[in-house]
């Protein structure tokens, strides 16, 4: 009697067992979130969006930029659950009462703006390995009299993109992208498909004059500050970690958790500096009105003059 069962059988029977695990343990956490508030409830789906978890995941190793103090793994923990944070200010500089929802979409002190730079500077830093003529917030061919048929097209000479890249979706031709990184918890973003909302404006506002005017693609590229991102922007990023696995000879499931990390350690530590940040005015660089002027009055020698005793 053969003891060896056939290879195939046994794969199929643990493909199948598998299947039955995941299908069990989903129902189970569908049963846990429907008895939750209905508050607790968005965060939990925000905690469980694809990549939102990365983060916490992952072995904290500094070197690989993984890794948080205690104090930012604590808040980006309560900032999770929806707990309170403790050793806040009661009010923002701005002067409005503070909150972790006001500190996410207070533009004081820029940090919304830094948000969105980081995640646009990774992107374009991958995109360089990978794509030709890559370019952070390229100009956009001046309009001529051109008409378009939608009013919500940016029709602004300084119109400008966060993102080009040739070669990206087709050869030889140039690749246009757009962020917008949005707070889930705003009133705005908790009804319907936020992600699909943000994706059609930036569409409205790009799409038809990069397809027009400069014989390109546009794709907006639409995360959350927890980490999850719309269906375009998870196509690109996918897209990105083929060809950065092609390029690196590396195994793409290994690219693509490496770049949800990459992201989501960027989203939440963003989100924590939205929080921590200082927004004071009263922390601002003060500049000479005259340095020429200073040194020729000073007499400042210049460094090669310098006598080192």
């Amino acid at each position: 009697m053969d003891q060896n069962p056939d290879p195939m059988i046994t794969a199929t029977a643990k493909r199948d067992v598998r299947a039955l695990n995941r299908a069990e343990h989903a129902q189970q956490a569908n049963d846990v979130k429907d008895k939750l508030p209905s508050d607790l409830k968005h965060h939990a789906d925000l905690a469980s969006e694809k990549g939102a978890s990365s983060w916490l995941s992952v072995i904290p190793i500094g070197t690989h930029g993984f890794q948080l103090h205690k104090g930012d793994f604590r808040d980006a923990l309560r900032l999770r659950y929806n707990w309170q944070l403790s050793n806040i200010p009661k009010t923002c500089n701005c002067g409005a009462n503070f909150s972790v929802d006001h500190a996410m979409i207070c533009h004081m002190g820029g940090f919304p703006t830094i948000r969105h730079n980081e995640i646009r500077d990774i992107t374009a830093s991958l995109l360089t390995e990978v794509c030709h003529n890559v370019a952070t917030e390229p100009p956009l061919q001046p309009l001529t009299g051109k008409l378009f048929s939608a009013r919500s097209v940016n029709t602004s000479n300084h119109a400008r993109p966060d993102i080009r890249a040739r070669g990206f979706w087709n050869n030889h031709q140039d690749a246009f992208f757009d962020v917008r990184v949005f707070y889930p918890n705003a009133p705005s973003n908790r009804s319907g498909d936020a992600y699909r909302r943000h994706e059609q404006a930036k569409k409205r506002e790009y799409g038809q004059r990069v397809r027009e005017i400069e014989r390109g693609v546009f794709t907006p590229l639409v995360l959350s500050t927890w980490g999850g991102m719309g269906k375009e922007a998870a196509t690109f990023y996918k897209r990105l970690a083929d060809l950065l696995s092609s390029k690196r000879q590396n195994p793409y499931p290994a690219v693509m958790g490496w770049l949800r990390c990459r992201l989501s350690f960027a989203s939440i530590r963003s989100a924590i500096m939205c929080i921590r940040g200082s927004r004071s005015s009263l922390h601002r660089p003060v500049y000479m009105d005259n340095i020429n002027l200073v040194s020729q009055e000073g007499r400042v020698p210049p460094p090669e003059y310098i006598i080192h005793l």
